[in-house]
């Protein structure tokens, strides 16, 4: 019997001792995890929050994927689906910041569009020491077969200044409208002084000075004909390019549907666009030739100004209508290429012109640039 009593007591005495030794080994796991805990937490700053959970994939199908939304949650613009896995997106980007933003975003860019209108201005180039190109030009005006007198007035002036204006309106008032034009494009340079209209900060100095300038036609012939009744609803249209040789630029302005072209490498290209109902609109016949803008009609007008770069060889064309409707600009081009003669090839344009008909009245001007030598 008191072997039964001793051999109970010594299990009981080991049961006691496992569970005790069971019980050191877990605190002692849980200080050391503690000690662990502490040593992480002290290395984190004391701002920082746990890490979010990371993302899971939805599936296509699932319509709370927010790239299923509308395109108003992309950076700038709107996906279009490639036939690969990644995403090509086309930007249109109202402002150069817009463009940056969305080149820093991890896409595959398939386009880029502008709106210049809102794009900031770009620096113009530095003005150099020296003329970057030279310049010859030469003009002339012709009353054409059909018009009893010449409402087309032209101007060159300085060498590097060329306008065109085609009158319209009335007996003898497309000749003062058309002369008005002209002459207050002098004025203005002549003065240094280009009207009352603040500078626009979005253009270039040079080309916002023509656009002033030709603003500030505009309002003389509209004051002249609401105080003449005989002037009553003159106008006249109006092309103009300025050249600046030591910045490479030239600065071509233009209200109505006189033109201006470019001939480089044997291609005759019109970088004008006519405001008429035809070009604005696409109608059809002698209706489409109407005018949707011109000078001295209102107060106030909209001028285009576009901004090109000469290259040695380049011929600018300078022309009212009466050329443009008689002679096709493919046989302008080919003309263009057969002689160097710019005296000779405005002569011969506007006897093209003529020998078709002669319609209206012609006025031509023909810019050569050539490399400094």
């Amino acid at each position: 019997m008191v072997t039964y009593v001793v051999l109970g007591l010594i299990l009981a005495a080991g049961v006691v001792g496992f569970i005790w030794l069971l019980r050191s080994r877990s605190e002692e796991a849980a200080a050391t995890s503690g000690a662990i805990a502490a040593k992480s937490a002290a290395s984190q700053p004391a701002s920082a929050s746990p890490p979010e959970p990371k993302p899971q994939p939805k599936s296509a199908a699932d319509p709370a994927d927010p790239a299923k939304k509308s395109d108003d949650h992309r950076p700038a613009g709107r996906v279009v689906e490639s036939e690969d896995d990644e995403a090509e997106f086309t930007f249109v980007a109202r402002r150069p910041a817009d463009l940056a933003a969305a080149l820093e975003a991890e896409a595959n860019i398939e386009s880029v569009e502008i709106d210049l209108a809102a794009a900031e201005e770009p620096p113009e180039d530095e003005t150099g020491p020296v003329a970057r190109i030279l310049l010859s030009a030469q003009g002339n005006s012709d009353q054409g077969r059909r018009r009893e007198h010449n409402e087309d007035a032209y101007l060159i002036l300085n060498g590097e200044l060329f306008a065109i204006a085609d009158g319209m309106g009335g007996y003898a008032a497309g000749e003062v409208a058309s002369q008005m034009a002209v002459d207050t494009l002098t004025a203005c340079w002549e003065s240094g002084h280009y009207g009352d209209f603040a500078p626009d900060p979005k253009l270039p100095k040079l080309g916002d000075q023509l656009v002033r300038a030709i603003k500030s036609a505009n309002r003389a012939i509209f004051d002249e004909a609401s105080r003449d009744e005989a002037k009553r609803g003159m106008g006249t249209t109006i092309i103009a390019a300025l050249f600046s040789p030591r910045k490479q630029r030239a600065f071509l302005a233009h209200v109505g549907d006189s033109r201006i072209y470019r001939y480089r490498a044997g291609l005759l290209e019109q970088l004008t666009q006519d405001h008429t109902l035809g070009a604005l609109l696409g109608v059809p016949g002698r209706r489409g030739a109407q005018l949707t803008r011109a000078l001295g009609i209102a107060p106030d007008v909209e001028v285009d100004l576009l901004v090109d770069t000469p290259e040695a060889g380049d011929l600018y064309l300078l022309c009212s209508d009466g050329l443009s409707k008689m002679v096709p600009n493919e046989e302008i081009q080919a003309m263009l290429a057969s002689t160097d003669d710019l005296d000779a090839d405005v002569a011969r344009l506007i006897a093209e012109a003529n020998e078709r008909g002669g319609k209206d009245n012609v006025s031509v001007i023909l810019v050569r640039v050539a490399d400094v030598a």
